[in-house]
């Protein structure tokens, strides 16, 4: 996590950070309609700007993003969670908390 800049100045994650770095150093170059991305994580900015056109030019540029969410579906979008906003950019988001959704997550992607 210290390597990755995922946690902001303030000491929380920062997704509309991570999204315009990665778009930046990664996305403009590698990702093609071959590629899937992956995304760990509870969606939650922290109220930090949610950068969601940066997510949306990973997602042109891929064939596929898929989110898994470890949290309840029941909480995504309340308080500071940023999922709805980045739900259009996504193939499919999926609550991931235990290794029964894993495996259920796994075998709709392949």
């Amino acid at each position: 996590m210290r390597n990755t800049n995922v946690i902001g100045p303030t000491g929380h994650s920062d997704y509309g950070r991570v999204f315009q770095q990665f778009w930046t150093e990664i996305g403009e170059s590698d990702l093609s309609p071959r590629s899937t991305v992956i995304i760990t994580g509870d969606g939650r900015s922290n109220y930090q700007p949610p950068e969601a056109t940066a997510l949306r030019n990973i997602a042109q540029r891929s064939k596929s993003v898929f989110w898994l969410n470890p949290e309840q579906r029941s909480e995504w979008g309340t308080f500071d969670s940023d999922v709805g906003t980045y739900a259009p950019h996504c193939r499919r988001q999926f609550e991931v908390s235990d290794l029964r959704q894993l495996a259920a997550c796994v075998e709709h992607i392949i």
